[in-house]
């Protein structure tokens, strides 16, 4: 769902990290499931597929460490209002 609301906001290349991360993540606990966790695998030929590796192993990894740092949510407020001010991808961009 982030994927949809957020393509008319980001570049090609980011809404396709979006749209898969959760695939991506999955890396670090599907196996926990019983599933592959290295179902991103089968992206490995993509142009996007090593951009995602780095963001997960950035962002999400830290994310499983029940002692790591986290920051409030109004940290992220500004970014996200700038992300959200003006679609770069829109049917509808030359009309605005």
């Amino acid at each position: 769902m982030a994927a949809v609301l957020l393509e008319p906001f980001v570049s090609e290349a980011n809404h396709w990290m979006v749209k898969h991360h959760a695939i991506f993540q999955g890396y670090y606990f599907f196996h926990y499931l019983g599933m592959d966790r290295n179902l991103r695998d089968n992206y490995k030929d993509h142009p996007h597929f090593m951009r995602t590796i780095e963001f997960v192993s950035k962002y999400d990894s830290p994310a499983f460490d029940p002692n790591g740092e986290t920051l409030p949510l109004s940290y992220f407020e500004p970014m996200v209002r700038k992300v959200l001010a003006k679609p770069v991808r829109s049917l509808y961009k030359d009309a605005v």
